[in-house]
């Protein structure tokens, strides 16, 4: 879930920055109000896609560091001098269980607060438009209310001062304004991003989207008003006189939209030329492309003869069997898949070692803390290693077969021969397990078990 937040704030940063780089200064406003959205669309999805890529050679060094990376089924073992063997698993389960409750429980709770907000301000804009005077206006509804405030629009509904309307202080360019949000229904796009706010509330990049949503909709609305309406400085000094005027409501479309006027005013003389326009949406396709690349879900797929580790220690193989090995692999040409810290296998052979199964194995009818607990009983800090005050973590390599034997048992990060040969005799005296099994059929699996020595 962490790595998802992470490529999805990233993602949609990337896109942010694209928009503000490409888009922010030209006057393709209905192009920006597709994109922005679409573009948290994308970041939300795009972590989500797999893409598969197929390599022919892993190298050594990946290999090790696949190694080292691949923990998630581990238990790990700090073994004292003092006498007492004590389970890290154990000593962290608790701790981070009750840090995973805190912190699910914090974001049920903003979460909440976040949506019982929404269902507020909008349950607020509803019934204040309940048992008022409404007067037909093209295909939206004027509403008149006592109010003493600003023209906005939300919905279907352009709510504005009774006395102020009847009386004629209305200019006509405000109630154009408001009739082309009601128009491009802009009330979709702003409870679709608080909505997103509202699951995402923790992620700020969401925040500039929803800034740049509602810059958007200010510009289509001034665009639409001068198209009927020329009088540029005249508009201008429209917004100038009611600038001050902050909004009651989030949710609402103000005339005097006041995080922009600014902007507003350059953007009313701005003209993007059709040529230019093109150029920019076509420099959004290779940023589309590194995007999928990067932020995605990658499948790294090799031949097995390429990708499985030789194991430095452990069982004996001899020539004959590695040769029927290597021509196995070659003629099924099997495959192995690394997807994020997973590995799985497409169809399976008895001889290929999985890392991540349907039904893991079982340590004496319990799991890898049980294991744990096993050697905890059996493993003994060696006395040389005490009196020269060696200590150091041990990472271990081993498969439990299709028959639940312990088998190739390895070191795949040394810390002393000392402590290294402790670990591989508790490791390689292990019980028979039960087998894991993938589709229904009982397969080998590889375990990478840490085991740390330290001194009190």
């Amino acid at each position: 879930m962490i790595f998802y937040i992470i490529n999805m704030t990233l993602c949609a940063a990337l896109l942010y920055l694209i928009y503000f780089l490409l888009f922010e200064n030209e006057s393709m406003h209905q192009f920006k109000r597709i994109y922005l959205p679409a573009s948290l669309i994308f970041s939300i999805a795009i972590p989500l896609v797999n893409v598969d890529i197929f390599i022919p050679f892993i190298s050594e060094s990946m290999k090790k560091i696949y190694a080292y990376l691949h923990t998630a089924q581990n238990a790990e073992i700090e073994l004292y001098a003092e006498g007492s063997i004590v389970s890290a698993s154990e000593m962290s389960t608790s701790s981070f269980i009750n840090l995973q409750t805190v912190i699910i429980s914090l974001y049920v709770l903003v979460t909440l607060l976040f949506l019982f907000r929404l269902i507020w301000n909008t349950s607020k804009i509803i019934l204040s438009a309940k048992n008022k005077e409404r007067i037909k206006y093209e295909t939206a509804k004027l509403i008149l209310t006592e109010n003493k405030s600003i023209p906005y629009s939300f919905g279907n509904y352009i709510f504005l001062n009774r006395k102020d309307y009847v009386n004629g202080n209305i200019p006509d360019e405000i109630i154009i304004h408001e009739y082309a949000h009601v128009k491009q229904k802009h009330s979709i796009d702003i409870i679709f991003i608080e909505l997103l706010i509202t699951l995402f509330w923790f992620n700020p990049v969401f925040y500039l989207y929803r800034k740049k949503i509602r810059q958007n909709h200010e510009f289509i609305a001034d665009s639409a008003v001068l198209r009927n309406k020329k009088d540029i400085p005249y508009y201008q000094s429209l917004l100038l006189n009611s600038a001050c005027e902050k909004p009651q409501i989030e949710l609402v479309m103000k005339f005097n939209y006041y995080l922009n006027t600014k902007n507003r005013f350059i953007m009313m003389t701005k003209s993007t030329s059709k040529a230019r326009a093109i150029c920019v949406k076509f420099a959004l396709i290779p940023v589309i492309l590194v995007a999928i690349c990067v932020f995605s879900s990658k499948t790294i797929a090799q031949s097995v003869k390429n990708i499985l580790p030789q194991q430095k220690s452990g069982n004996v193989e001899t020539d004959s069997i590695k040769n029927q090995k290597a021509e196995s692999a070659e003629h099924t040409r099997e495959k192995l898949y690394f997807v994020k810290e997973e590995v799985y296998s497409d169809s399976f052979d008895e001889e290929i070692p999985f890392a991540v199964v349907e039904e893991k194995p079982k340590f004496q009818g319990g799991d890898q803390n049980t294991f744990s607990q096993w050697v905890n009983s059996k493993i003994k800090y060696p006395e040389a290693a005490q009196k020269d005050s060696i200590q150091g973590r041990v990472m271990l390599q081993f498969t439990v077969d299709n028959n639940g034997q312990v088998k190739n048992v390895s070191i795949i990060r040394s810390a002393h021969p000392l402590l290294d040969a402790e670990a591989l005799s508790v490791i390689k005296s292990s019980p028979a397990w039960t087998p894991g099994r993938q589709k229904d059929k009982p397969v080998d699996v590889v375990f990478n078990f840490p085991v740390e020595f330290r001194l009190q």
